[in-house]
């Protein structure tokens, strides 16, 4: 009986928050309908009285919203494809092999994953300006990978451990070469753990300002993030507002969309990834 109350104060919880965030979605986008005159003069709750698409095409053309948008795009898909070809490899030999330093190798990993990201701006900062990669996009690419690669490693090495090892075994007894074998048997396996750490990959990279704020200064080099707060900027000046939440909604739809059809890969990644550790 205490069990069953527990989880219906849980689910309450759950609930109130989904709700919450569902609440924010249609604000931003009912809003995103409304002529600057009818934000300002009318509730903020109240529905837009006509559809205003103007707001989009504005927010495409003079706020640059598609620029930016092909901005994040190449930086968030490349960043994570590297990330998430690194980690699988690291993640197959920590978690599959046992050898001396491994155990170092993983403290590593946990306190890269602990170090506040404002904390290490400025040595990044100094990195990419000898490397000559400052306000450009790969440089900042780097940047994620080396963000992303740590978690990624702690999912897969967790989930490389509940794979039988006789299926490798079996591929070794058949001459397959331990590239194949990790190539043509283990990487399939891994597929719900990879999923689910490319939508954490994706959500955390789509959404990160700081490091492209202080690292981007060219305007047509913004990713989505910073081109938002630019838009908000212009919008605190012009009081077109209307723009602004059309800018804020184009970009949230990708990575909503994106969970959206990946949902039960990520569950199942994460359950048997992350939660086996």
């Amino acid at each position: 009986m205490q069990r069953m109350g527990s989880r219906a104060v849980i689910f309450t919880v759950l609930a109130i928050y989904a709700m919450v965030n569902l609440l924010s979605f249609v604000w931003v986008g009912a809003m995103s309908f409304k002529s600057s005159a009818e934000i300002m003069s009318t509730s903020p709750w109240s529905p837009p009285e006509a559809i205003n698409w103007k707001n989009y095409s504005d927010a495409w053309t003079v706020g640059r919203i598609g620029g930016y948008m092909l901005n994040s795009l190449l930086v968030t898909s490349v960043s994570t494809v590297v990330a998430l070809a690194i980690s699988s490899m690291s993640g197959y030999i920590l978690g599959k092999f046992r050898f001396r330093g491994r155990g170092i190798v993983m403290g590593i990993f946990m306190v890269a994953m602990m170090i506040p990201p404002f904390m290490i701006v400025v040595p990044l900062f100094d990195v990419l300006q000898s490397l000559r990669l400052l306000d450009s996009h790969w440089g900042l690419i780097l940047v994620y990978i080396a963000m992303q690669v740590p978690l990624n490693t702690f999912i897969l090495t967790a989930f490389h451990r509940t794979l039988p090892k006789q299926l490798e075994e079996a591929a070794a007894i058949d001459g397959a070469s331990p590239l194949r074998t990790f190539a043509q048997i283990v990487l399939p396996l891994t597929a719900p753990a990879l999923i689910a750490c490319g939508i954490v990959n994706v959500l955390h990279i789509w959404n990160e300002f700081l490091y492209a704020l202080v690292f981007l200064q060219d305007r047509t080099k913004y990713t989505l993030p910073v081109g938002i707060f630019n838009l908000g900027q212009v919008a605190d000046y012009s009081s077109n507002w209307g723009i602004l939440f059309a800018g804020m909604f184009v970009s949230i739809l990708p990575v909503l969309i994106l969970f959206a059809v990946f949902q039960k890969q990520f569950t199942s990644g994460i359950a048997q990834g992350a939660i086996k550790m």
